[in-house]
């Protein structure tokens, strides 16, 4: 596997900022959280209202070596990250660089049974960050509605070409149509925030200067799933690493603000 890799704009300027790790993560999981009520009648029937889910990730780097130049550099690297992230920031993850790639639908809908999945111009959403991005014959992604829906699952690709995606054997078990979908390498999130109630709590500790272990528990900014439906899609191109004015091209933060604005406009 490659190399994690942090995608953040700092708010200073408009290039994007790559942060690489030479070490691999100690820990990655899911840590998701729904969000629901539930209610029962005099005759005990239950009725549960669904307010979506927080889709939270867990990743860890445990004891990084601090009198190692490899592991100090990783700890340097990782504190602008955590800056970023407390003031509010959001950055984009993949466990591995090479697999940042992901999408939203083209013509059509991604609709239950279905084994190939056609995607919007640019195919590969997140190119800017990785231009050579590919998806494999074997390789996992997770499909997955807004948060609101509460539907996702992972599957097993062919392939990924002219805008296609193709799945193994298993087809969708979901009805995508109209819940602003998006596909992914089921280890790439192109948009975490820290959670405010994670702001208490150490995200570095260190022993005694010899290593230092660094837990983020991040949370997906739901917007993601709008920067298409609410009329970014036509010019959804992020910045690179290219150094331009500030606001020259859209940023992860900027581009998530104008879709939230966009989609309150359309709520009733």
């Amino acid at each position: 596997m490659g190399s994690p890799t942090f995608y953040w704009y700092p708010k200073e300027g408009g290039s994007l900022e790559k942060t690489v790790m030479t070490r691999a993560l100690s820990r990655m999981e899911a840590d998701d959280r729904p969000q629901a009520e539930d209610s029962y009648s005099g005759a005990q029937a239950m009725t549960r209202v669904f307010y979506g889910t927080r889709r939270r990730v867990r990743l860890a780097w445990e004891r990084l070596n601090l009198l190692s130049s490899a592991g100090a550099a990783d700890h340097r690297s990782l504190l602008p990250v955590i800056a970023h992230l407390q003031r509010g920031g959001a950055v984009g993850f993949s466990a591995d660089g090479a697999k940042t790639i992901g999408g939203y639908p083209g013509a059509g809908n991604w609709s239950r049974g279905a084994g190939t999945l056609t995607c919007g111009s640019p195919t590969n959403a997140f190119s800017a960050w990785q231009p050579l991005a590919a998806i494999a014959a074997g390789d996992q992604v997770v499909i997955e509605s807004e948060a609101v829906y509460g539907r996702s699952e992972q599957r097993s690709a062919t392939s990924f070409s002219a805008g296609v995606l193709t799945l193994a054997s298993q087809t969708l078990v979901f009805d995508y149509a109209g819940a602003g979908p998006m596909w992914r390498w089921y280890r790439f999130w192109p948009a975490l925030r820290l959670p405010a109630d994670q702001l208490g709590s150490p995200l570095v500790t260190n022993d005694h200067g010899i290593t230092a272990s660094v837990e983020l528990v991040l949370e997906v900014d739901p917007v993601v799933h709008l920067l298409t439906t609410s009329g970014l899609g036509g010019r959804f191109g992020l910045a690179d690493t290219t150094v331009r004015g500030i606001d020259a091209q859209p940023t992860l933060d900027t581009l998530l603000a104008s879709a939230r604005v966009r989609n309150a406009a359309r709520l009733p």
